[in-house]
């Protein structure tokens, strides 16, 4: 239905969560870029658990093409970054691509410049608190998408 790509990961647990979050949902997981780990990864196959024959994974290992041939049309950014842009504008369409960047820094900053109408991000209350763990940001976010077509 919807493709969860995640650009650069840098931690192994955050990745097999999202993982078996993608194996329910039948949302394909797409790795762009290097992530800082090996996809076969101890920690990584843990958190994912016995789910991972259920997982549509394909890893992009080159991050500029994959993201030059990206419909921008079809694309959301998830980022900290886009302040008064929630996520729940969103009127997303099976096929589209949902994006979530690195744990320590997030989406690249010349994508998100150069594209800041797909640019969106999960409100929250204490201005302290800078982010949402990976996983917990990709499941709001894929979630609520995922309502808007009556899912389960």
């Amino acid at each position: 239905m919807f493709n969860v790509v995640l650009v650069e990961p840098e931690i192994p647990q955050n990745t097999g969560n999202i993982a078996r979050l993608c194996a329910a949902a039948e949302m394909q997981l797409i790795i762009a870029g290097k992530p800082s780990f090996v996809l076969h990864d101890s920690h990584l196959k843990r958190a994912g658990l016995d789910y991972w024959e259920y997982v549509r994974l394909k890893h992009e290992p080159d991050l500029a093409a994959f993201l030059a041939g990206l419909d921008m049309t079809r694309t959301y950014l998830l980022t900290t970054k886009a302040k008064g842009r929630p996520y729940t504008l969103i009127q997303p369409q099976p096929g589209d691509f949902f994006l979530f960047g690195r744990e320590t820094g997030g989406l690249p900053q010349r994508l998100l410049e150069d594209y800041p109408a797909a640019c969106y991000t999960i409100p929250m209350k204490n201005p302290q608190v800078r982010s949402l763990n990976l996983a917990t940001s990709v499941g709001i976010v894929m979630y609520h998408m995922l309502a808007l077509y009556n899912f389960g």
